[in-house]
């Protein structure tokens, strides 16, 4: 893993890449899903983990 890795940005392209709208509001600590409800970094993480479209820390690649 490099440096420059950010799990955010991973678990962000790979929504975006399975057809998911993913919008940040103002200052990208939140995020909208689906035009759901704001969620934090923490629960983009776990959704993308929870879909499949990532894998967590510690987890067989």
């Amino acid at each position: 893993m490099t440096e420059d890795f950010d799990p955010t940005l991973e678990a962000l392209a790979a929504l975006q890449a399975h057809g998911h709208n993913v919008e940040p509001d103002e200052e990208s600590d939140r995020w909208r899903i689906d035009g759901r409800e704001w969620i934090s970094h923490g629960d983009l993480l776990a959704l993308a983990l929870r879909l499949g479209l990532v894998d967590g820390p510690g987890l067989v690649q």
